[in-house]
Order: structure tokens, then C-alpha cells, then sequence
């Protein structure tokens, strides 16, 4: 009797933590990027590039109010003209971060890489959409430049790269302090949330209860 309570009592805690997920985080970053503790603003002027600074936003969002609105999806290279328009529809939960450039310093573009510890999901980059969701994705904190239309990008990304390949984003961004209609270019990388190591070993144990309790 003792042994089947325990069994029980280790699945339902293995139960709860399967639905745990460990915070997806910015790995490494090359290139003209920074690495940043969320900052108190990321409004125009406040962080003069370059580099492009980058920084953690939050974890283990999940959308279940229909479809949002990305700029990208998955795996793929996008530049110019041709406005990218895509839906992350509701499912499992996903984790923010934020690339982050401003020309205030009158230098207007700039290159690098940020590797992340889980695969990417989406990328964000006009205008409306990010102000669309700072609230949810933005960290808590940080005051963002949010309705102010020298932001980023419109749907166009014109001169500014960037290429997805699972877990790592290259970029290349141009933003202008004087002539372009954006005088800060950013990313709002969506990020696979990753689950809790703690609850992947459980999960096997529980699996070892059972076949056990089977024999």
C-alpha cells in the first residue's frame, strides 16, 4: 500500500512539473552587439549605438487569445522592400528578447550575431507590431518607445538583414539619427520556452514507477 501511494504521489508531482519550462536566454553575441541587463529605457537616445544591445524580456508567455501577429516565422533570410507579414498561432509557451539599435551616434547600420539557448519561433520588427506588444513581451521595467513611429521598421525592412537558422540570428540593421523614417531599428526574437530540466528527470522516473508497478 505504502509503494502505491508513493507512486502516486510522484506522478502527480511529475504531473505539475511537466508543464515547468526553464527561461530561454541570449547565449552569446559577436559582432558589433552587447549583451545587457534589461535597461530602465530603451527609448530613443538612451542607448546610443552602436553596438546593438541586447537583452532578456520575459518567459514563458503563452498566446491563447487567436493569432499573433508576427513579422517571420522559423527559418529564413528577409530583406528590402517586400513587406513580411506572418501568425504565431496560440500553442505552446515562448520566450522574448530584444535587439536593440539606435543611430543616435550617427553611425546608421550595424552587424552581428546573438545566439540563443532554444530555437526561434518568430521575429518582430515594424513599428505597430512591437508597440502591439511591449505590454506582454517587453521586460518589466523598461520603458519603451512605444507609438512613436521613428521607432523601426513599417512592414519593409528596405537595407536592414536579418537570417533565422534554428537557435541563431544574424543581423544586419540600418537605422539614421537624420534621414531614415527609422531612427532606432529593433527585433523582438520569440524563443521556444525550453522545459525545466528537473521535470524532464521526473518525468523519466515516473515512466520507471510504472513499468515497475506493471511488473
Amino acid at each position: 500500500m505504502h509503494s502505491n501511494l508513493s507512486a502516486i504521489a510522484l506522478f502527480t508531482t511529475t504531473a505539475a512539473l511537466i508543464t515547468t519550462s526553464a527561461h530561454s536566454a541570449i547565449v552569446s553575441v559577436s559582432g558589433s552587439a552587447a549583451l545587457i541587463a534589461a535597461p530602465i529605457s530603451a527609448q530613443f537616445s538612451q542607448l546610443p549605438g552602436p553596438p546593438a544591445y541586447c537583452w532578456n524580456e520575459q518567459s514563458n508567455v503563452s498566446w491563447s487569445a487567436g493569432v499573433l501577429s508576427v513579422n517571420t516565422l522559423g527559418n529564413g533570410f528577409w530583406t528590402g522592400p517586400t513587406p513580411n507579414a506572418a501568425f504565431l498561432a496560440a500553442g505552446p509557451a515562448f520566450d522574448s528578447h530584444m535587439i536593440h539599435f539606435d543611430a543616435t551616434q550617427g553611425v546608421s547600420n550595424v552587424g552581428g550575431q546573438v545566439v540563443f539557448s532554444s530555437n526561434i519561433v518568430a521575429v518582430i520588427y515594424e513599428n505597430v507590431l512591437l508597440d502591439a506588444t511591449d505590454a506582454f513581451l517587453g521586460a518589466v521595467g523598461t520603458t519603451y518607445e512605444t507609438g512613436n513611429p521613428i521607432r523601426s521598421h513599417n512592414a519593409s525592412l528596405f537595407q536592414s538583414a536579418f537570417q533565422v537558422n534554428n537557435n541563431v540570428l544574424d543581423f544586419t540593421l540600418w537605422a539614421s539619427a537624420f534621414t531614415l523614417p527609422n531612427r532606432m531599428t529593433e527585433l523582438r526574437v520569440l524563443t521556444a520556452a525550453v522545459p525545466a530540466p528537473g521535470a524532464i528527470a521526473l518525468l523519466g522516473l515516473a515512466g520507471l514507477v510504472g513499468v515497475r508497478r506493471r511488473g
